[in-house]
């Protein structure tokens, strides 16, 4: 049984993560399913972001990637509702992983690491969304122990369940 071993993913890595976004946008059967990054967008993740990207290594390539957040302006009216302080959320997105790796655990691992860095960090809260018809991504965040609160429209056009984890009553 191989070891599942999750790394910080920096700078040098900015290419492989654009190859996994463009493999995900030409993949999947239901586009919807994924909000693309534009290449400013990727490249923003990787010149003085304050995001924190894991990923999964396999013989040497970037298999599977995700991302603790910080730009979320889109959640606004959300987080006014639920009382919440933007600066105590992190989001849990930019998940991909390349066809060939899913179903293999890579993002529950990466996404379970990610959950213990905001906790480091004196985050109290996470967030993530998902399309409602994707089934694989929904049962992830689940798995997490993450509660589905609503479904909404991101940046006004695509429409995602809401989850959201409570950091504190989890330590």
């Amino acid at each position: 049984m191989q070891i599942l071993k999750v790394d910080k993913v920096d700078k040098k890595y900015k290419d492989d993560f654009a190859r996994i976004n463009r493999a995900t946008v030409e993949n999947l059967v239901n586009k919807s399913f994924y909000i693309p990054f534009t290449k400013e967008e990727v490249d923003a993740f990787f010149e003085g972001s304050k995001n924190v990207l894991y990923g999964v290594m396999d013989n040497g390539v970037l298999a599977a990637v995700s991302g603790l957040l910080f730009d979320l302006d889109d959640f606004t009216e959300e987080f006014k509702l639920l009382q919440i302080r933007p600066e105590e959320v992190g989001e849990i997105g930019g998940s991909m992983t390349l066809p060939v790796y899913r179903n293999k655990g890579y993002m529950s691992a990466i996404n379970k690491e990610l959950m213990g860095v905001a906790g480091q960090m004196g985050l109290k809260y996470i967030v993530a969304t998902a399309h409602p018809d994707n089934v694989a991504s929904n049962k992830s965040l689940q798995k997490l122990g993450m509660q589905k609160i609503k479904e909404f429209c991101r940046h006004g056009e695509y429409v995602r369940s809401l989850y959201i984890y409570k950091i504190e009553d989890q330590l």
